[in-house]
């Protein structure tokens, strides 16, 4: 079937983050906040990056949307359940794993209304060792999950390819290193990697960002995991003047670069296949 225009996701999108926001409580963000200090109260502003992250999650579904065979969906680290509660809403048969392990009781009315909203919450930790589920899907997206392991992904990409049916398709979605501003503050001497203030005031393990990708880190990571790479997308979506007509007129050069290279973009996604056995020869 053909993908909804943004505006008609966008209004379903952003229905789902007013439901996941009454469920949302001061104490869940200071749990999150232990293992990771720059998203505590005051600091990180959960609701304006999931109204923001529309831009995001609205690029996953077209991803597989326009090619119309897919119906299982599981949503690996799916955590707030917004974009799982979407596809839902668009008929899909939705699953949404979570290590329920990591989250304190605080979080349990949240997963309880994701599950209301008939989306299946799995309690299922991708990066443990032969880590399966019974079941297999035509679409799994992790956005947002693989910057945030420290460890060899050799394990993860294994337990979740072996998750995808036939012809099923894996769309990854990660931060990228070699976003414009993160190369402009290089040159200025400043790190593009989590700030150490924020790793030291955090409670081990740290859970903030280890691993950024340049996208031909992504692509390989694909090519070492048995996966042939069908698209790829490069797009910017946070707020605060950096795009649009506000951002050309305030930052002109970031703009052009924006426009010309891809690659110097906020977010990079791949979408993957299982490689047939002669291509892995």
């Amino acid at each position: 079937m053909q993908s909804l225009s943004f505006q008609s996701f966008d209004a379903m999108y952003q229905d789902a983050v007013r439901f996941v926001l009454e469920h949302w409580t001061h104490q869940m963000q200071a749990e999150l906040a232990a293992h990771c200090h720059a998203w505590g109260p005051g600091l990180f502003n959960f609701e304006s990056y999931l109204h923001a992250s529309s831009i995001r999650f609205y690029k996953a579904y077209c991803s597989f949307a326009d090619e119309g065979s897919a119906q299982k969906i599981c949503d690996v680290g799916g955590f707030w359940g917004v974009f799982p509660i979407t596809l839902k809403t668009l008929g899909y048969d939705v699953t949404m794993t979570e290590s329920l392990q990591y989250y304190g009781d605080s979080f349990n009315q949240l997963f309880e209304a994701v599950t209301q909203r008939g989306v299946r919450v799995v309690d299922f930790d991708p990066f443990e060792a032969e880590a399966s589920l019974p079941e297999r899907f035509d679409v799994i997206t992790v956005m947002a999950v693989l910057e945030h392991y420290p460890h060899s992904l050799r394990g993860f990409m294994g337990n979740v390819s072996s998750l995808l049916s036939e012809d099923g398709r894996l769309y990854l979605e990660v931060p990228n290193i070699a976003f414009w501003p993160k190369r402009v503050n290089l040159m200025r001497g400043l790190s593009p990697h989590a700030q150490l203030s924020d790793v030291f005031k955090s409670e081990v393990p740290f859970i903030g960002h280890h691993h950024e990708f340049t996208i031909g880190e992504l692509r390989e990571l694909a090519q070492l995991s048995g996966l042939a790479v069908i698209s790829e997308n490069f797009y910017n979506y946070s707020p605060g003047g950096l795009f649009g007509l506000r951002g050309l007129l305030r930052h002109p050069i970031q703009s052009l670069a924006f426009a010309l290279l891809k690659d110097s973009r906020e977010c990079l996604a791949v979408l993957c296949k299982i490689r047939e056995k002669e291509e892995r020869a």
